[in-house]
């Protein structure tokens, strides 16, 4: 049986890995939907959805049952939400977030939505405030794997610099 996970992942941390780490322990197989993959270089959404993939390979390796997909945001109405599930992602039997919109999208389309455990009190959106204010408090909220990657592409600073633009 195959369960997609579905989330932004702007940037992944431990709480993400340690939730497909558990997924795994109860399916074959997992995919990882990175939404709002249209939405990139913002302070919300710092990465790009190829950025995103690359956080999870890099730390995931190639993981034989960890699959992906990307997905953009419907600009529109909440129903097509579901068919651009089914279009731009391998099949799946059930869905997992805790987001409720997502579970009121799906729900829609008759898609099971279950909601997930939370392992520890990890937030991108820390992790994004953390680096824009520098140091390196947001290292620890991370992957050893993906903090190197973000430091290689220069998403530490890419996050100070649109912290900036906001605070114009």
């Amino acid at each position: 049986m195959r369960a997609l996970l579905i989330g932004r992942f702007q940037p992944v941390h431990w709480g993400h890995v340690k939730l497909v780490e558990w997924l795994l322990t109860h399916y074959d197989e997992v995919v990882v939907a990175i939404g709002s993959a249209d939405k990139a270089l913002t302070f919300d959404n710092p990465f790009t959805p190829g950025e995103r993939l690359e956080m999870f390979r890099r730390h995931f390796g190639g993981n034989c049952r960890i699959l992906y997909c990307a997905v953009p945001d419907t600009n529109g109405p909440t129903s097509l939400w579901g068919a651009y599930l089914r279009h731009w992602c391998p099949t799946h039997h059930v869905v997992y977030s805790n987001n409720p919109w997502v579970a009121a999208a799906l729900a829609y389309w008759g898609v099971e939505v279950r909601g997930h455990p939370v392992f520890g009190d990890y937030s991108a959106t820390a992790v994004r405030q953390a680096m824009a204010q520098g140091g390196a408090r947001w290292r620890e909220m991370v992957p050893p794997a993906v903090a190197a990657y973000i430091e290689e592409i220069g998403g530490v600073a890419r996050l100070q610099q649109l912290a900036n633009f906001i605070n114009r």
